[in-house]
């Protein structure tokens, strides 16, 4: 088991991440949870945006997802993780697919899955 893994089986239900640290060469950056805008997947890495800066961490979206609170962060598309709170409205893009637009203007991809996922949150 990759520990990753074995720290999401450690940690009690209730406990979710409010902090995430990514190391940049020799300095280590602290990002509190709440400022994280979304998460994209690239590859085996996550790129962390939060206030307009993007931090590379050798980690993958799966396992981050599960170690984020579920009611304030929602896996909206395969690559991305959204903070609920910056999302501001939810267009129509194309045929079937949507946009999820941030409060700073980004715009991200939603899927018909992720679609439902917002759906089902956002009608609670």
């Amino acid at each position: 088991m990759p520990p990753t893994d074995l720290a999401a089986a450690a940690r009690p239900p209730s406990q979710y991440l409010d902090r995430i640290a990514v190391r940049d060469g020799t300095r280590v950056f602290i990002i509190p949870v709440a400022k994280l805008d979304y998460v994209e997947a690239q590859d085996d890495y996550v790129a962390l945006t939060t206030e307009g800066k993007k931090h590379l961490k050798q980690q993958t979206i799966s396992s981050l997802e599960s170690a984020l609170d579920p009611s304030r962060f929602l896996r909206i598309h395969r690559s991305y993780i959204v903070n609920l709170e910056r999302v501001v409205k939810v267009e129509p893009y194309a045929k079937d697919t949507h946009v999820a637009v941030l409060t700073n203007g980004t715009q991200l991809p939603v899927s018909r899955s992720g679609y439902a996922r917002l759906r089902a949150f956002l009608d609670r």
